[in-house]
């Protein structure tokens, strides 16, 4: 039996550039450090850190056909199948200020591709069949990233009924009202046969959004995780605290790990590590917090590097054991 793919699907992707300040004040003129271009978005991020890892993945959604070329010299770059579907336009660009003094960026996310409704309609349409002749019983399909204008949750959970109606597992890698909706939706029985999620990674802020809460400590984050996984069969789940770790939950157990001590070069690309890394680990067989624990050391991998990618693997393999998940 064939090991399982992963699938990303990116229906609004963008072109990174990010610029590297000493220091970032508002109002000043600054002289950058150096500047780099990317191919971006979140489902590219996370195909880059898992054929990285070795992982056999596949970037699919929506790119403009104007400047794919960054995508097309990414994907042949870093071994990742491109099965993106061009539209005509241009992809937008995301502008990302990576300041050394704070040890973090600020993002300017610019909107993406606008399509009138029949074109959209089309486009829709047309991934699917792709996806349909690609995707097989037993493969990952990450729901990427926001959504382009013009689009709603429901094409989201147009294309999640798809791919599960062909055996395939269901990541959501979105955040806001966007992913409440689509959880919501999916395990409605009212709306059709009911879609597990085989696993979400929100922060701390998105649970909040989710549960209509503040969540003021790790228990309190722990218990929202573990009753989100019970009402919406969410099978697994990681939320990500930034420089304090990470809870981990399922339908079994909660977990509390704390990040390792790092130099931080960029806080860019942490996310995708930690859900690439965490995906990587589940694709394997292993369980929580063991996926979750290799997921945060390609996260602490990352963030140490400007460049995309991540270190050797033995790198990985000694930061995850210096991360300890307890219960909680």
């Amino acid at each position: 039996m064939n090991a399982p793919r992963l699938f990303t699907i990116t229906l609004n992707p963008a072109i990174d550039q990010t610029v590297r300040l000493d220091r970032l004040l508002p109002g000043e003129v600054h002289r950058a450090l150096g500047e780099q271009t990317e191919a971006g978005g979140k489902g590219i991020g996370v195909a880059a850190v898992l054929a990285a890892l070795g992982r056999p993945v596949t970037a699919s959604g929506w790119l403009g056909t104007d400047n794919d070329a960054v995508f097309r010299a990414a994907f042949a770059e870093r071994g990742i199948a491109d099965g993106m579907l061009r539209l005509p336009g241009a992809t937008r660009t995301n502008i990302k200020l990576a300041v050394a003094e704070r040890g973090d960026s600020t993002d300017i996310n610019l909107p993406g591709l606008a399509l009138a409704p029949e074109a959209l309609q089309a486009a829709e349409q047309q991934l699917g069949e792709r996806l349909d002749a690609a995707v097989a019983p037993g493969d990952w399909c990450e729901l990427a990233g926001s959504l382009p204008p013009g689009t709603d949750a429901g094409l989201w959970e147009r294309l999640a009924r798809r791919l599960a109606a062909r055996g395939a597992q269901i990541v959501i890698d979105t955040g806001g009202a966007v992913l409440g909706t689509l959880l919501a939706r999916l395990s409605d029985p009212t709306r059709g046969p009911v879609v597990p999620v085989a696993f979400i990674k929100p922060n701390r802020a998105e649970l909040e959004e989710l549960v209509a809460r503040p969540l003021p400590d790790t228990l309190a984050v722990a218990d929202a995780a573990q009753a989100l996984c019970r009402a919406h069969g969410v099978r697994q789940i990681v939320v990500s605290l930034g420089g304090q770790g990470a809870v981990m939950a399922d339908g079994q157990g909660r977990w509390q790990a704390a990040a390792p001590a790092v130099t931080v070069a960029t806080t860019v690309g942490a996310g995708d590590a930690l859900v690439a890394g965490t995906l990587a680990a589940l694709m394997d067989g292993q369980t929580l917090p063991g996926a979750g624990v290799f997921g945060m050391a390609c996260a602490a991998a990352r963030i140490q590097r400007i460049a995309p990618g991540l270190p050797p693997r033995q790198e990985v393999t000694e930061l995850a054991a210096r991360i300890r998940a307890t219960p909680i």
